[in-house]
């Protein structure tokens, strides 16, 4: 059934008789890896094959492409990819080339020698076009280039573009709150404006083919996994429109999703955080979200993130105890007391980043968590409480549990983060850190929307 196109499929000694017995014609040679064949290909292929009266197109060795591209290539195994370029129309014969790249990453030296052609086929855009053009000299073999074309009927695409396609995962960041949680809770702020000062955060996480790659966080941090994986479910939804969405459309758009649908009852700061990037103060209403207040350079952010520790306490967190009591208690005259703190404090971190004033900035983010405590109890633990007042000993200047708090990770900001983890990791040895960088681009970007 195959056999037409194995007899397409030459070794040396063929070769030779190839030439011995088509000394009036003229034999056309081209060379590749054609690891993935595509449309570009064909099209290479026909223009090969207009320059004479035969074509032979040499295939690279598994072991060649390796060197040449890297681990994980070729994605197809030699035998299969000579056996795919013989089965083209225009290709008369294919051959695999020799076993070791010589000088100007030349693997087929021995094809040349064995086959003799009259001309042998370059792409104009080929980094080694001059070695080339010069081994054809050489060997009294006529070089022949060609520019890369695409029919219009066709989308230009690579190799490499495919397999980028093959292994595309949707991304999302995390997110790190420094002030002002839980005022972006409608159902506890009753129609007034909440503030909240957050960063989102990478490594980011991947949603591929219906699985979650969570990049080392553990569940349950308080960094926002939950609503990143509903982000990416969402986005990456084929009846989601996400191209003509605006980010606080996506942003609206999870949290109803999270509210609505899923009855989880929480706030906007994680939506908003994750789908912008960035740094940034929120202003959130009953129905809304948006940026309010000056940009924050880069720069001092990056000054600003050089002196934070991100570091697990290893207890599971139960976020779940901890807003109920919040809805328990918001009403109270302490309840109160404390939203109106921590609006304040999601104004004030962003208005003192601004001025580069980092020691204030760690006394809010104290100040926060002071705020967190009065408004649920539960948030914290003894045990948490010592962890926390052992950093604040050990060069931390303030810090906090992050989200909702009852365990997960604490953020502090600190004159030497290498020396408190150290210290924290030695007398609490369940400790340990998350490593991180600042994210910038939103989601759109982040996934070329």
């Amino acid at each position: 059934m195959v056999e037409n196109i194995r007899a397409k499929i030459l070794d040396e000694e063929k070769l030779k008789n190839l030439r011995k017995e088509n000394k009036d014609k003229k034999i056309v040679f081209a060379s590749g890896c054609y690891d993935i064949l595509q449309s570009g290909h064909a099209v290479f292929f026909n223009q090969c094959k207009n320059f004479g009266d035969i074509l032979v197109v040499g295939v690279g060795r598994d072991k060649i492409i390796e060197q040449l591209k890297g681990i994980g290539r070729p994605v197809n195994p030699e035998n299969n990819r000579v056996f795919l370029v013989a089965s083209i129309g225009d290709v008369d014969y294919a051959v695999l080339n020799g076993e070791e790249l010589g000088e100007g990453k030349i693997d087929f030296m021995n094809i040349l020698e064995a086959l003799q052609p009259d001309m042998f086929v370059i792409n104009d855009d080929d980094s080694g076009i001059d070695f080339k053009k010069s081994l054809c000299k050489d060997l009294s073999i006529e070089p022949k280039t060609v520019s890369r074309v695409v029919p219009e009927e066709l989308i230009p695409t690579s190799t490499t573009n495919i397999i980028n396609k093959i292994n595309y995962a949707f991304r999302a960041p995390l997110r790190i709150d420094f002030a002002g949680g839980w005022t972006d809770v409608p159902y506890i702020m009753y129609g007034k404006k909440g503030y909240v000062s957050n960063v989102a955060i990478k490594p980011l996480i991947e949603y591929k083919n219906g699985s979650f790659n969570f990049s080392g966080y553990p569940r349950g941090s308080g960094l926002s996994t939950s609503t990143g994986a509903k982000l990416l479910e969402l986005i990456s939804a084929k009846n989601y429109n996400v191209e003509n969405k605006t980010l606080p459309q996506i942003g609206e758009d999870l949290f109803n999703l999270e509210n609505k649908e899923l009855q989880w009852f929480i706030g906007r700061q994680d939506q908003y955080s994750i789908v912008y990037g960035g740094f940034h103060c929120f202003e959130f209403g009953d129905d809304y979200g948006k940026v309010v207040g000056e940009e924050v350079p880069r720069e001092t952010l990056e000054k600003f993130r050089q002196n934070l520790l991100l570091i697990h306490t290893s207890i599971s967190r139960n976020a779940q105890t901890a807003v109920e009591e919040v809805y328990r208690n918001h009403k109270t005259p302490e309840g109160v007391g404390a939203i109106e703190k921590l609006t304040e404090y999601g104004k004030s971190f962003t208005d003192a980043l601004l001025a580069e004033d980092f020691d204030k900035c760690a006394e809010i983010i104290d100040a926060n968590w002071q705020a967190q405590k009065q408004l649920a109890p539960s948030c914290t633990t003894p045990e948490l409480d010592e962890m926390y007042d052992f950093a604040l000993k050990n060069g931390a200047k303030g810090g906090k549990l992050c989200g909702a708090g009852g365990g997960g990770a604490f953020v502090f900001y600190c004159e030497d983060p290498q020396s408190l983890k150290v210290a924290m990791k030695k007398q609490f040895v369940s400790c340990f850190e998350i490593d991180f960088d600042f994210e910038y681009n939103d989601i759109r970007k982040l996934n070329k929307i």
